[in-house]
Order: structure tokens, then sequence, then C-alpha cells
């Protein structure tokens, strides 16, 4: 008896093994996502607890003086004294009521940073100081809902040393290498950063750009409450 053996052709092994490595690839992706999701949403709850917690000792709503402003402030000592479980470079929390943004913030725009949370940039301003005070996140996680902003918005940043209101006066979509040019700001003011278009696939090509001026003057607890309601 003979037995003939088929082999099979070298162009269906070829695609049957890349289809394999793309379904493989497309599930290692998901679980990244979904591990991402996960990671900042478990980060977000934790944070806001102790956020709040330590907000109720120290009198978050402007009971605290910044220090005047030095050419390198010394982040340490502008925060809250760490607690237990209390991550050291969490800077406070950005509200926005007008589109449901509600989300805690963290010094750095690293990988880890933007996936935890919206990420302040180190060289600009900390919220309440001279300066353009500079915040980045991810359009398809913390930073989706800037979509919905609107010129007169008000957005407010809670901080240890006090709390903030600004108002929205400029709305732009520019290329990535302006999205970081801070000409003609107000002296107080306050910059939101993500990518654009909100649900392009992929690196998106353009920046989306939302610009607010301090409020006259830093908001009082009443004021916070009446604003967020």
């Amino acid at each position: 008896m003979i037995v003939r053996v088929r082999l099979q052709p070298t162009w269906k092994l070829f695609l049957q093994v890349t289809a394999d490595l793309l379904i493989l690839v497309g599930f290692a992706g998901v679980l990244m996502w979904v591990w991402g999701l996960s990671d900042g949403a478990v980060y977000q709850y934790a944070q806001s607890v102790h956020f709040e917690a330590a907000g109720s000792n120290l009198g978050i709503a402007g009971s605290r003086a910044l220090p005047e402003p030095s050419p390198r402030l010394d982040i340490s000592s502008w925060l809250a004294p760490v607690l237990p479980g209390r991550d050291p470079l969490l800077l406070g929390r950005l509200e926005i009521p007008s589109i449901r943004l509600d989300v805690m913030v963290r010094e750095g725009v690293d990988a880890t940073s933007l996936r935890k949370a919206a990420g302040h940039l180190p060289s600009s301003a900390l919220p309440g100081e001279g300066g353009n005070v500079v915040l980045l996140g991810h359009r398809d996680t913390f930073f989706r809902s800037l979509r919905r902003i609107a010129q007169g918005d008000p957005i407010h940043v809670r901080t240890p040393s006090g709390s903030f209101q600004y108002i929205v006066d400029l709305i732009q979509v520019v290329v990535p290498e302006h999205s970081l040019t801070f000409t003609d700001v107000p002296a107080k003011s306050i910059t939101l950063i993500t990518c654009f278009p909100f649900d392009y696939v992929g690196p998106a090509p353009r920046r989306f750009v939302v610009r607010a001026r301090m409020a006259d003057s830093a908001l009082d607890p009443s004021v916070h409450e009446k604003g967020m309601q």
C-alpha cells in the first residue's frame, strides 16, 4: 500500500501562522487595555479617598496660602503631608461640572502618570501660582469628556494648598508642535491638552487644547459647593 502525504502549500501555512499571530497580538492588546483601565480606576478611587481625608484635616478650600514662587519650587513643601497609601506625587483634583469630569492630578506626564491620572507638566506653574498650569490626559480615558466643553465653563482645581477656579476662554485644535506653546496666556491660567480627533484609531495627528483664566479669587467652600451643584 502506498501512502501519499499531501503537503500544505507554503503560502497557506504562512497565512495560517500570520492569522494566529494577529489573534494573539489582538488578545494581548485587549488585556493591556483592560489592565490600564482597571489600574487607573483603582488609583483614582484610592487616591480620591486619601485626598478627601487629608482635606478634611487641612481645610482644603484655601486655608493654607501658597508659598512664594521661586525659580524651582520644591514641590514636596507645597503638598500636604503624605499619609500611608497616599501617592507622594498626587497634586490634587480637577473638576469640570459642566461635562462631569472629575479626575485626580499627578505630577509628571510619563506613561505611568497618564495611565493613572491627569498629568501635570513639571515645567509649568502649580495651581495658584502666576503662570500657566499645564495638564495632560488621554483622550480615550480621563479627558474624553473634554469634547463637550464650551467657552465660559468653570474649571475647579482643588489642592492641599487651596482651591482655585478658572473660566474657559479658548478652545482650539493645533498640531502637536504648537500644543505646548505658552505665549499670550493670562498671568494665572490653566491649559488642558489631549489628543485629537477623539475617535481617531491609532496615534492622533493633532492636539485639543483648552485654556482657562483664573477667576477673580480662589474658591472658598461655599463657592465651590455652589459651583458643583
